[in-house]
């Protein structure tokens, strides 16, 4: 301390131009330390460089893996790719997204047991602190028969209780809550409330005989089972995941959580690519499965809550839309409430009500807050709720992140500040977390890339497991970690979350007698078991359109072969909407691209068939679609469904079913 003193003594009873040069000197020297130590820390928790400005980007430091593939094995190579390869670069750009902007300041403010009146804020509705002043309290809630219905929509239907009257703070005994706040009579704000109150344990068996039985704090789950949640981000690629969330993707690989490099999807859109990891099928066999046709609800199919429901876990499905909800757009929903926590019914009524700031397909902000905070709000109030009881929860986000390419740079922080309270909470420690998209951005000028092509099959895919998994289940542990460089499909997590159900069948021993048996040809594979390297598209149930294995060649558009690909492409999405007569006949325009895949031998692609992808423009209404079609001797088939690249906005509305609004364009 004497010797700081001196010191600074010393620089007091200097020269002043001394005192100046001295006190410069330290100043830079904070500076190049500041700097040497923030660079340093950049580098070393992040595997590759963030841009500085849109057009400012550095080469990517993410390792790739054998000779530069990002998977490479028997049955299947995918090429390297890289975050900021210079074919993308153009395409990314901060998003131009602010705060929620077209709703009013928040008057009232609550927590897990209160809503309160924030009296400071009055003035800005031009209210006296001291005058009469009232909210109305009223709850809101599912009715559990569809007698009282107030709305066309089974999933829809909803019943508001009455108001109880408060002037400053109210305990909250519901979960959903509306509050409408009035001075002299007339309403001056309104607001929507999603809580998470512990509710009685039904079990699987007595909520099919519809009698209760409530958990009086007795854990009815194995201890030594495992939390299990599922968090869904749409529309983002691996490596668009790389390029706007690295807050996020630095805590996971600082936590440890291993990526599904190899990940490929198999169907085009959300549905198609969630009913494998929802329920082990494909979409197209729900029809003769437990969904006949549109107007049918998804209450009797195998949904992989159920399961977990059976075996004393606590469910929740949450996602922060309504309408563009994965069992509700273009769809029925549910009868009954597919799980203990059903957000659906709170989504609906707050979009309605208070949603804003729609951006194309759906309300991004709830009032003053983002429908995705919403969302994680919810479900880190449920691990508080139900820390002594296991969890399964499928949790899906879909506003912010499906209609454009750089809006998830909007959420990073948030989703990072999310895992980070959750590890605090220790609530990590006894949960497995899957953090996942369907696909990745599948419109746009991206989509003419090879690289974007590429993404939009390679969805992302981080698991992170509990530190005692690695312990306790050694042998699935090593397996999962060498599946992140195989080639992977949403059966494959369908099956990974059933292995969690039991975890005796993922014990060291079981481990070790199920991977000898035979199952190369499956397609389905827990990601406990060794993959196989000979794995293909075809044995992993991967059409040849989504197929990210096989390599291509350009072909020039005027090839006879291109021309009857094309013309057949057309014909095929005419034989598609030839039931609705409000939508207009399309015509060939343009073809804008043409490769030829190189699927099967050499031999079979010169004398018996070929596949040819094509990228077409139809009139009317200028729709792009992209398909893969096989000529096999005379004839030419699909050989998988077919894309969209650019979005068809109102020019199918006059249809209602959500796969036919992408070829429809309505008279």
């Amino acid at each position: 301390m004497g010797r700081s003193l001196k010191s600074l003594n010393c620089i007091r009873c200097a020269p002043s131009h001394f005192k100046y040069l001295f006190l410069l000197a330290i100043v830079c020297g904070a500076i190049f330390l500041f700097f040497t130590i923030s660079n340093t820390t950049v580098d070393f928790f992040l595997s590759y460089e963030t841009p500085t400005s849109p057009m400012d980007f550095r080469r990517s430091s993410i390792p790739e893996s054998d000779e530069g593939f990002t998977i490479n094995t028997v049955g299947c190579t995918i090429p390297g790719l890289r975050p900021f390869d210079d074919s993308i670069k153009k395409f990314i750009t901060p998003p131009d997204i602010s705060q929620c902007r077209y709703a009013n300041i928040s008057l009232l403010g609550s927590n897990d047991t209160h809503i309160w009146v924030i009296h400071e804020r009055l003035q800005y509705y031009n209210v006296p602190d001291n005058v009469s002043f009232s909210c109305c309290y009223k709850p809101f809630y599912r009715p559990n028969t569809i007698l009282d219905i107030t709305s066309n929509d089974v999933d829809e239907r909803v019943k508001y209780d009455t108001c109880v009257m408060f002037a400053d703070y109210i305990e909250v005994a519901n979960e959903f809550v509306k509050v409408s706040c009035s001075y002299h009579l007339k309403i001056i704000y309104e607001s929507f409330f999603l809580f998470a109150p512990k509710k009685p344990f039904i079990s699987y068996q007595a909520k099919e005989k519809k009698v209760n039985f409530t958990d009086l704090g007795r854990n009815l789950t194995n201890k030594t089972s495992y939390n299990v949640i599922v968090i869904g981000i749409d529309t983002v690629s691996r490596l668009n995941f790389y390029r706007t969330m690295p807050k996020t993707l630095t805590f996971l690989k600082m936590k440890g959580a291993i990526e599904l490099l190899g990940y490929n999807k198999v169907g085009d859109n959300t549905f198609p690519n969630l009913t494998p990891m929802l329920m082990g099928i494909k979409d197209t066999d729900l029809k003769k499965t437990c969904w006949p046709d549109l107007r049918s609800s998804f209450d009797n199919c195998p949904i992989i809550w159920k399961w977990f429901k059976e075996a004393g876990y606590y469910t929740a499905l949450g996602e922060d839309s309504a309408k563009l909800g994965t069992f509700n757009f273009g769809k029925m929903g549910f009868v009954g409430n597919p799980t203990d926590y059903y957000t659906h019914t709170f989504m609906h009524e707050a979009e309605i009500n208070v949603g804003n700031n729609k951006d194309f397909n759906s309300f991004i902000c709830m009032g003053n807050k983002y429908f995705y905070q919403v969302l994680l709000d919810y479900i880190e109030a449920l691990t508080r709720t139900l820390k002594s009881s296991r969890l399964f929860g499928f949790f899906w986000e879909v506003t912010l992140s499906h209609d454009y390419l750089n809006y998830p740079m909007a959420m990073d922080y948030s989703y990072e500040k999310f895992l980070r309270k959750l590890d605090k909470s220790q609530y990590l420690n006894d949960t497995v977390l899957v953090l996942l998209s369907d696909h990745g951005i599948r419109w746009g000028n991206i989509r003419h890339t090879k690289q974007g092509r590429l993404e939009e099959r390679l969805p992302f895919v981080q698991i992170l497991l509990p530190p005692s998994f690695r312990e306790n289940y050694e042998y699935a542990y090593n397996n999962i970690k060498q599946n992140s460089r195989r080639l992977t499909t949403p059966f494959d997590i369908h099956a990974t979350l059933m292995d969690l159900i039991d975890l005796n069948k993922i014990k060291d021993e079981i481990i070790d007698s199920r991977r000898k048996t035979s199952y190369a040809n499956e397609r389905s594979i827990s990601l406990f078991l060794p993959i196989p390297t000979n794995r293909t598209c075809k044995t992993a149930a991967i059409d040849d359109h989504w197929c990210t294995c096989y390599k291509s060649r350009k072909i020039l558009d005027s090839d006879k072969k291109v021309i009857d690909a094309a013309q057949n492409l057309v014909k095929h999405l005419n034989v598609l909407i030839q039931d609705q007569p409000q939508c207009a006949q399309l015509k060939l325009d343009e073809i804008l691209d043409a490769s030829e895949m190189m699927v099967g031998t050499q031999h079979e692609r010169e004398k018996e068939w070929s596949e040819i992808m094509v990228v077409v423009r139809t009139l009317p209404g200028g729709g792009v679609f992209e398909a893969t079609l096989r000529q096999d001797e005379a004839q030419w088939m699909l050989a998988g469904t077919v894309s969209r690249l650019n979005l068809y906005g109102d020019q199918s509305r006059c249809v209602q079913h959500y796969q036919l609004k992408l070829f429809c364009f309505c008279q």
